[in-house]
């Protein structure tokens, strides 16, 4: 039975084998049918010991369930203080001319805006008083990220070597609170038009934000396309050391990559907050022609 057995070693195994890790999260729910097929292919063919490799299969079958659907579910910090909350969204709208309208339609309080374009800029911008756009124009979808909120902003810090993003300060109704609006390089073995990353790369872009928001004294709101999935070392290392909430998990969350990334069921763009603050009405929405589902959720400090 030690084959059935063998699959559970992902979890352990997942906190000490580093990049390689890192390259099977992403992977993993391709990974997992892929031998779950081989496994009942090897026991219809075997007339011997046809159980261990059914039960192999099983194995096989419930660890993925586990390892891709247990950070989907609910985990309430508990409910929003009442009239003090903030909408926040978060979209990575690839630079789309039509991007804009879902986004009004939605109306958040705070909106972050990942691979934007003037064009789109300046239709948001008439809806809000208060932005903070950074465009580099980028054809490999680098670092052009927008703000756009109904309370000043202010304390803004463009990307850089350490910031995947843009770090602004909101003047929000229960006091200022940090946001970081985010567009982290893809974990690609390769480097493609000077943005997308190694997955080793990537790690290292992570581990600096989570050091950035542990050492932040305002509260803490962290939106954008973090190109991380929820089962992979890097989302638990900005819950661990950066203390942070995943707002999203209000209700059940779901994978918000989707076209030809479907099948790899990954959440990557995130809503998370500073320990202290929670999420309530938790949302994804769709972005017509993004390979991204957009997040959005109230939050706010805790109910005391």
């Amino acid at each position: 039975m030690a084959l059935a057995a063998l699959p559970w070693a992902w979890f352990p195994l997942r906190e000490v084998s580093g990049v390689v890790g890192d390259v099977v999260a992403i992977v993993l729910p391709v990974l997992v049918v892929l031998l779950t097929m081989l496994f009942v292919g090897v026991a219809l063919l075997v007339r011997h010991r046809r159980r261990y490799w059914t039960a192999a299969a099983l194995s096989v079958l419930v660890m993925g369930a586990v390892a891709v659907v247990g950070p989907w579910l609910p985990a309430d910090a508990g409910a929003v203080t009442p009239g003090v909350s903030v909408r926040v969204a978060g979209a990575n709208v690839q630079a789309l001319p039509d991007a804009a309208g879902p986004l009004l339609a939605l109306s958040p309080d705070v909106l972050a805006v990942a691979e934007t374009t003037p064009d789109v800029d300046a239709r948001l911008a008439v809806a809000y008083p208060h932005r903070h756009f950074v465009y580099t124009g980028s054809p490999a979808g680098g670092p052009d990220v927008a703000v756009y909120s109904r309370w000043p902003l202010r304390a803004a810090e463009d990307p850089g070597p350490g910031l995947p993003g843009v770090r602004v300060v909101v003047d929000g109704p229960a006091g200022p609170f940090v946001l970081y609006a985010l567009h982290v390089p893809r974990p690609w073995f390769t480097t493609v038009g000077g943005y997308q990353a190694t997955a080793a790369e990537h790690h290292a872009f992570l581990d600096r934000v989570a050091d950035r928001v542990a050492a932040e004294t305002l509260p803490v709101v962290a939106v954008g396309d973090l190109n991380s999935p929820d089962r992979g070392r890097d989302y638990r290392r900005l819950l661990d050391r950066g203390g942070m909430v995943d707002a999203m998990r209000d209700g059940v969350a779901t994978f918000t990559s989707v076209a030809k990334w479907t099948p790899f069921l990954l959440r990557i763009d995130h809503l998370l907050v500073t320990d202290g603050w929670c999420g309530d009405a938790a949302a994804r929405f769709d972005l017509p022609g993004s390979d991204h589902r957009g997040v959005t959720a109230t939050v706010g400090p805790c109910v005391q």
